[in-house]
């Protein structure tokens, strides 16, 4: 094994046995799934990979495969690239080598312990691939195209010695007709050459990063072919994809099926069954979008339940049959629309659904971003099932196709992220925009007919982000059956449907409602406790100090056991319910599995253990969706201003030359404590009495930037700060731990809040000063339903 390979197995954590031998052998890596330990070059990936548009006769390239990689060992210098000036397979026709290096496990990439490879490819250096392959005699007379469901980045494609295609973009999928390179029997010679820049490059390269290049938040890279190749026999007409539009307002689904080859004197004939009878039906030309006419109201998909029509269609001309796929549709819509309350609510099939599920980066120990297996993908959709969860943010990924047919089987809704180019890069050439957003849209017909897919999300937090109103506006026009997020995270724009705020504290704050105009509000990622589990961690042996502060404000807690973190868990979650009153519609917890270095998962990277039992997950989870009751306790409400007296935060302290507020019977975008100074303490006081303490939760109901200490008879209970770096009106809820809550007694009470002046950082803050005062507060009782 060559010492760059010794040396990076180190960094991923796995040797290899045998690199470079004309076997096979998965490198020894730290962690792996029990779908990983299973895998070999005969069983791996032999599902059908398009579930979306199925054609009966196809021939699986899954297996072993040659492999090369070709250039100067040794880590990159050259800084950042601009694709389009320095790929080399765009200079000249590369060599093919004069001798390969050993045997790839295909659709493994070679970073990964399955491939059987683990090494590195780096910007100077390209990647080969060679294996033969016999075409079937039953498909003698038929064009064969090979489909590559994902290469990451450029690939050319030579069959026979002849060039047939090419592509660019990493995480969609391409069709190449290899029929005229064809020998006339025998085996056919197969090679692909990629060049991959990984994160020095200017594609969309997601959270992919050389270990060099790392800076600590960034995984392993994944270079090559990464997901399924094969084969599939067509005619000289057939369909290419297909395009399918539930249309629940008039009861049908618009079909429209694009060909490739002569389309002149075809008619293509669409059917819509529900495994029993037929439901729809439609025929026409392909040069439109046909409508398949439900006789009655359909049976619409939900998470709850998530029914699939079949659906297959013909094409025919001269009534002889040319070509014949078998698809399937979920009848839903989805839209944002008021409720009773006047607040806007992410709706599914007219409803509001509050959504809530992880951040899913697609990462697997032992593959990268290639699961092992079809199980394991159908493994990570069922335990969100299983605990509760209605949805998934897809991270600046693309999963195989298969994942999303999991999603669309077992109902889980899914946000998708646009994948992203490099981190923070202020200089997008006009060549790599225009590259990044053919493959966007790409990606979109891509995942089009998905129904599970409900939300397309552009950027994230600013990572390669440009031209955010055109490109949102494009997205809503391009496909006006989702809704469009414009940002996830901050530098936001006024565009889109949605109003995507992170926050990591542990008493989360999402935007009021009233205060971001005509979008619902979600918080696209927050959450993220860390929890060791020993013997299941990347770094072997790796160690996390326990990091709970009940009275302060430490951002991401750490835990010393799933048991521990259990412990917060429910008293984070009823925070966030509370927030559903400001207008809160879903919330994404980072993330379903730990990840490398991060530790914040569900369930450990090997998916072998959940953190917290499975069933109680379900049972906590599904409270989010039911409706929460409420108790105002009341009392009075009083405040004023400077340095706060001697004992002010105690039961006796005499209040009565303070102002007097009316307990906020209303959510609205007026404060209700209004600042004329911004340089001294706002002082709160709520007085109240209790016949009895209370039995469920109690929760302090807080909307104003900035930040406030908070005292219940006499003794702090909460440090916190309130969003102070966003640009909106932050609304949080504080449930008080066991400890505080035990303060409270029969009789009288006060609850006292110090609102501290604000110290503005930027010239945003200095701008939106009037944002630093207390919108609404109020203390309520969670009544147990």
């Amino acid at each position: 094994m060559k010492r760059e390979s010794i040396l990076f197995c180190a960094v991923i954590g796995f040797v290899l046995a045998g690199s470079g031998c004309a076997s096979w052998q998965a490198g020894e890596v730290s962690l792996m799934t029990k779908w990983g330990e299973g895998v070999t070059p005969e069983n791996t990936w032999q599902q059908y990979p398009r579930p979306g548009m199925v054609r009966d006769k196809w021939l699986c390239l899954n297996g072993l495969w040659d492999y090369a990689i070709v250039g100067p060992e040794g880590q990159w210098s050259g800084g950042r690239v601009e694709n389009a000036k320095y790929d080399p397979l765009l200079k000249a026709a590369p060599q093919t080598p004069a001798n390969w290096d050993g045997k790839i496990l295909v659709p493994y990439c070679p970073e990964s312990s399955l491939s059987g490879v683990g090494r590195l490819v780096r910007p100077h250096q390209l990647l080969w691939y060679r294996r033969t392959f016999d075409v079937p005699g039953a498909w003698k007379g038929r064009r064969v195209r090979i489909n590559f469901e994902a290469v990451d980045w450029h690939a050319v494609v030579f069959v026979n010695g002849t060039k047939v295609g090419e592509n660019k973009g990493g995480y969609v999928p391409f069709s190449l007709d290899v029929t005229e390179a064809l020998n006339g029997s025998g085996p056919q010679e197969l090679k692909v050459v990629v060049w991959d820049p990984s994160n020095m490059g200017d594609q969309t390269i997601g959270k992919q990063a050389l270990p060099e290049l790392r800076k600590g938040w960034r995984f392993t890279p994944t270079s090559g072919i990464w997901q399924s190749v094969w084969l599939e026999p067509v005619g000289d007409v057939s369909i290419e994809r297909l395009k399918i539009t539930p249309d629940v307002d008039n009861n049908r689904v618009k079909v429209r099926a694009y060909l490739e080859g002569q389309a002149k004197g075809c008619t293509v004939e669409v059917k819509v069954t529900d495994g029993r009878r037929t439901a729809a039906t439609a025929k026409g030309s392909p040069q439109r979008e046909l409508s398949a006419d439900f006789a009655k109201k359909p049976r619409l998909w939900s998470p709850d339940d998530p029914f699939l029509y079949d659906l297959v269609v013909t094409l025919r001309r001269d009534g002889k049959v040319l070509d014949t796929v078998k698809s399937y549709v979920g009848m839903r819509k989805v839209d944002v629309a008021r409720d009773r309350a006047g607040l806007l609510r992410i709706m599914l099939n007219d409803e509001p659904v509050f959504q809530y599920g992880p951040l899913d980066q697609g990462y697997w120990p032992e593959g990268t971003l290639t699961p092992p297996s079809d199980e394991a993908t159908k493994f990570d959709v069922q335990y969100l099932r299983d605990i509760g969860c209605n949805m998934v943010r897809v991270h600046i990924k693309v999963h195989p196709r298969r994942w999303y047919y999991w999603c669309d089987r077992l109902g889980l809704m899914v946000w998708q992220d646009f994948v992203c180019s490099r981190k923070f890069d202020p200089n997008i050439t006009k060549e790599s925009a225009a590259q990044w957003e053919t493959e966007q849209q790409r990606m979109i017909d891509h995942l089009y007919n998905n129904p599970s897919v409900v939300e397309w999300i552009v950027f994230n937090e600013g990572w390669g982000q440009y031209d955010t109103e055109r490109l949102t506006r494009w997205t809503e026009k391009y496909d006006p059956s989702r809704i469009v997020t414009n940002t996830s995270g901050w530098t936001d724009y006024d565009v889109g449907d949605i109003y995507d705020n992170h926050d990591y504290s542990f008493h989360p704050s999402c935007a009021m409602a009233q205060d971001v105009g005509s979008r619902a509000v979600v918080l696209g990622e927050c959450g993220g406790f860390y929890t060791v589990t020993p013997g299941h961690t990347w770094n072997v042996g790796e160690e996390a100090a326990p990091k709970v502060d009940k009275t302060g404000d430490v951002s991401r807690e750490n835990y010393a056991s799933g048991q521990e973190w259990l412990s917060r868990y429910g008293i984070w979650l009823e925070g966030l319910r509370l927030l559903e009153a400001y207008g809160l519609n879903g919330a994404v917890y980072t993330q379903i599995t730990d990840l490398e270095h991060e530790l914040n998962g569900w369930l450990t990277f090997d998916r072998k253990v959940s953190k917290i039992d499975t069933d109680t997950l379900h049972e906590m989870h599904s409270r989010l969706y039911e409706p929460m009751t409420t108790r105002d306790l009341g009392g009075r409400i009083r405040y004023s201003y400077g340095k706060a007296p001697s004992g002010w935060d105690a039961i006796a302290f005499n209040d009565r030359k303070w102002k007097t507020l009316a307990p906020a019977k209303a959510i609205d975008n007026k404060p209700v404590i209004g600042r004329k100074k911004f340089d001294t303490n706002t002082l709160v006081r709520i007085s109240f009495d209790l016949d009895d303490v209370p039995a469920g939760d109690v929760a302090l109901r807080l909307a104003g930037r900035g930040r406030y200490e908070i005292y219940l008879n006499g003794e702090i209970v909460k440090n916190m700060t309130n969003a102070i770096k966003s640009g909106y009106i932050p609304a949080t809820s504080v449930v008080l731990h066991d400890e505080a809550k035990g303060l409270l007694q029969r009789g009288k009470n006060v609850l006292a809040i110090k609102h501290l002046p604000p110290v503005l950082r930027n010239k945003m803050e200095q701008s939106q000063l009037e944002k630093f005062q207390i919108y609404d507060i109020a203390l309520v009782e969670i009544v147990t339903n």
